[in-house]
């Protein structure tokens, strides 16, 4: 086993991490890549995967997770095109992909039960315990209106989703804690967001209508562990779709405990779909924005599309 860390290379106490790792898989001669801009770990990953390396870790949160997953993804392309069938998915799954929770939103960890000490992760790799899950494939369009595709892990959604990670990219501040920038991020968001007509078509539903948000769910949680998607696998090939329509902050309120609990919510303005692939548009002249795994990507319309048992996650 050859084992590389991809690590934010502006993380919180990153020499003790980094201290950390090597003392704990200290019998694996770990290699340790710093990432040191936005989309540097999907660089990482390609180079790790170069070298040999058969076992990739990606220390941080959701975001720095879907950048590594691209990363390795990337490395095995084989074909022409953007589609999801341009690439060489038997030597993916071969490659076995890890998590340790380290940034400000950790929601796929919560998904798949890993902790925030490493000598779990390491008792999880020595007893060779893993899955073969399931990915999300998306079309959009950039901020530039550039047609796009990306892979992601947990959740994408549209709607206050990505006008909630804009405002935490440039409001966030590290001594208020995830928690508070969060709950200020979301809640503020709730508050004065104008609700987006949009129209979703699937194999197994159609929906038309004004939406605060509209959720396609691999993981459960998403938001810094909001239960958005209680019914959500990671393994049944099927995304759960949860459509957030016309809610006030109270109702949010009145829920959250429900939603952190990850309980499915009785309202007239949630609703809960299963599907393997939707597309979504707007109905009205304003772009709705895109949050994939925690990050601003671009706008609708957009298409995803799941692929099931495409990556081997040690979990």
């Amino acid at each position: 086993m050859k084992i590389a860390f991809l690590i934010n290379g502006s993380a919180k106490g990153l020499n003790k991490l980094t201290q950390d790792i090597q003392t704990t898989f200290k019998e694996y001669e770990p290699k340790i890549f710093l990432s040191e801009r936005e989309g540097h770990n999907t660089e990482l990953a390609q180079t790790a995967i170069t070298r040999g390396y058969d076992t990739i870790i990606i220390c941080g949160g959701d975001g720095s997770l879907n950048e590594g997953i691209n990363g390795i993804i990337q490395a095995h392309k084989t074909g022409l095109g953007n589609t999801h069938e341009a690439y060489n998915w038997e030597q993916i799954s071969k490659i076995k992909v890890g998590v340790f929770p380290y940034g400000s939103g950790n929601d796929f960890s919560k998904t798949v039960h890993i902790s925030r000490e490493l000598i779990d992760l390491k008792k999880i790799i020595q007893q060779q315990r893993s899955q073969v899950i399931d990915i999300g494939w998306a079309s959009f369009f950039s901020a530039t209106n550039e047609p796009k595709h990306r892979f992601f892990i947990n959740i994408t959604d549209v709607g206050m989703g990505g006008e909630t990670v804009l405002k935490l990219q440039n409001k966030i501040t590290r001594k208020l804690g995830a928690d508070i920038n969060y709950f200020w991020a979301i809640t503020s968001t709730i508050a004065t967001y104008n609700k987006v007509k949009v129209k979703a078509v699937s194999n197994d539903f159609m929906w038309e209508g004004k939406i605060m948000n509209f959720v396609v769910a691999n993981g459960k949680y998403f938001g810094n562990g909001l239960g958005v998607a209680p019914e959500a696998s990671v393994t049944d090939g099927k995304f759960e779709i949860v459509v957030v329509g016309d809610i006030s902050l109270m109702d949010y309120l009145k829920n959250l405990g429900k939603i952190k609990e990850c309980q499915k919510i009785n309202h007239p303005e949630v609703h809960y779909f299963r599907t393997d692939k939707v597309q979504i548009e707007s109905l009205e002249s304003k772009n709705i924005s895109i949050d994939m795994d925690g990050e601003f990507i671009g706008f609708a319309p957009m298409t995803l599309i799941n692929l099931p048992q495409k990556i081997r996650f040690i979990c």
